[in-house]
């Protein structure tokens, strides 16, 4: 995965879920966090949200691009 994209979900999921990394540390009291259900729609919402936004900007620069 690109880390552009990898920044952005970890900014997503520092935001909602309140985990700072994704690399295992091979301790579960650090590999694993509980999360509610609400964080957890919160966090793919916003990670839709911000694909639409990516989406819509890549759309556009290839108009532009072909005109």
């Amino acid at each position: 995965m690109r880390d552009e994209r990898l920044e952005l979900l970890l900014a997503i999921s520092r935001e909602t879920l309140g985990v700072e990394r994704f690399e295992l540390t091979g301790k579960q009291t650090a590999d694993y966090h509980l999360v509610s259900s609400d964080d957890v729609g919160r966090a793919l919402e916003s990670a839709y949200d911000a694909g639409l936004v990516v989406g819509h900007r890549i759309g556009r620069t290839e108009c532009v691009e072909e005109s």
